[in-house]
């Protein structure tokens, strides 16, 4: 239940992210200042106000605006906002939230003079905003996402995926093969993806076992489309969080997992050992990493804008931009380069990426394709996957889409190349 220290929290964690530009995911919830105060509970529903709140800004802000003349300063805003969406959206009583917003309004500096406004305003929101905010559209993505989508599909999909973005995601499970089919929480999905919805993770059947691990059915993919990898030698290039590892271990192939980051690599030591699985894993930069052993299979997730992420992440849009996109695509053209070094002539080379944009996904393949005659696009048979024909992009790529799978609850954004090395080519 919201209380009046998760509120406050929620507010300060807001400023955080709209202010500071700092990601929710990399606030420690144990010694962030703005949590002190609260207890595990509390800290949870914190969390989960602060996503609310960015999740429904566009439709908050332009539900206020009916309401006041003159726009507040900003922290009397996001006091109001965030009123807004726990009574249109959470459904919360109005007694609780008008009341604590009332009382944050006062600790704020000067903010006694706007207790009323915020009453008024609330109240008015409780008596009928539910059936105004229903006709509201979601959040717009902002101009450097929104531009390149509305180029590569359209403005209605733009619309649709900007929907998408408005819904809170469930939570996918991957099911380690010598565990049960099955999980009595969760619906099973086309590409073999367990569907669950909400409460803590370690409480669903199977946790303790290791019979599975959170992973999004889009990102569970480009592993699927590799097929059978029994005693493949494959090599995992930015290995972190693990689940494309675990994905590989579990099909049997001799997994060496490769990441920059000692801490997420630790990570994924933790979540080998959870789930019974082995892999190699070394701690260094893939641009500099040089081995004599070449793999069979080379899966690159490269570092991108994770657009495709923003169901899950609704603070990206206040904290990324244009500027971080160029320095991500050079990396992800070095990687690229690098990673195909490391391949057997014939052998396949995933790239992915959890990106909306073009930009960090087709374009990025024509161009090595181009400077790459020794390698060629794979034709992926999408449809033995339970994956439909119009999922398939350039270069007979995967492009997943945040509209698709809407009869399941959508699905995040991503997008999958396979590529073949000439076997004439020497080593």
């Amino acid at each position: 239940m919201d209380s009046l220290n998760s509120r406050r929290a929620a507010l300060n964690l807001i400023c955080k992210v709209t202010d500071q530009k700092i990601m929710i995911n990399s606030i420690n919830a144990d010694s962030s200042s703005e949590l002190l105060n609260c207890d595990e509970l509390e800290k949870r529903a914190a969390m989960r106000l602060t996503l609310d709140y960015l999740r429904n800004f566009g439709p908050s802000s332009t539900l206020i605006k009916l309401y006041v003349k003159k726009t507040p300063p900003k922290g009397v805003l996001n006091i109001l906002q965030l009123g807004v969406v726990e009574l249109c959206v959470n459904k919360r009583a109005a007694y609780g939230v008008v009341n604590d917003a009332v009382n944050l309004t006062h600790e704020l500096n000067g903010g006694s003079a706007f207790s009323g406004l915020v009453n008024a305003v609330l109240r008015k929101v409780a008596k009928d905003g539910s059936e105004r905010w229903s006709k509201l559209r979601p959040s717009s993505l902002p101009a450097w996402i929104a531009r390149p989508i509305k180029k590569q599909h359209g403005k209605t999909i733009q619309k649709a995926i900007e929907k998408a973005h408005s819904v809170i995601p469930p939570i996918d499970l991957t099911l380690k093969k010598s565990g049960p089919s099955l999980l009595p929480e969760g619906k099973l999905m086309p590409n073999g993806s367990l569907r669950v919805r909400g409460g803590a993770v370690s409480s669903y059947t199977g946790y303790n076992e290791g019979n599975w691990w959170v992973q999004d059915a889009a990102a569970s993919m480009p592993v699927q489309l590799l097929g059978d990898i029994s005693n493949k030698k494959i090599l995992d290039i930015c290995a972190a969080p693990g689940g494309k590892t675990m994905q590989l271990a579990d099909g049997g192939a001799c997994v060496t997992a490769l990441d920059v980051s000692e801490s997420k690599m630790n990570r994924v030591r933790q979540n080998l050992k959870r789930v019974g699985l082995k892999a190699d894993l070394i701690v260094s930069d893939a641009l500099k990493w040089h081995s004599k052993k070449k793999f069979d299979v080379v899966l690159l997730d490269a570092p991108c804008s994770a657009t495709g992420t923003i169901r899950r992440h609704p603070d990206l849009p206040f904290v990324k931009t244009e500027k971080n996109l160029a320095d991500l695509i050079n990396i992800q053209k070095r990687l690229l380069d690098c990673a195909v070094n490391h391949l057997k002539p014939g052998g396949e080379l995933i790239y992915c990426t959890c990106s909306l944009l073009f930009s960090e996904g087709e374009d990025q393949i024509e161009e090595f394709l181009l400077n790459n005659p020794n390698m060629f696009a794979s034709k992926i048979n999408l449809e033995s996957f339970g994956l439909p024909k119009e999922w398939e992009s350039l270069h007979s790529s995967l492009r997943i889409r945040p509209d698709y799978w809407k009869e399941f609850g959508a699905i995040d954004g991503f997008f999958v190349s396979k590529l073949i090395k000439n076997n004439s080519v020497k080593i």
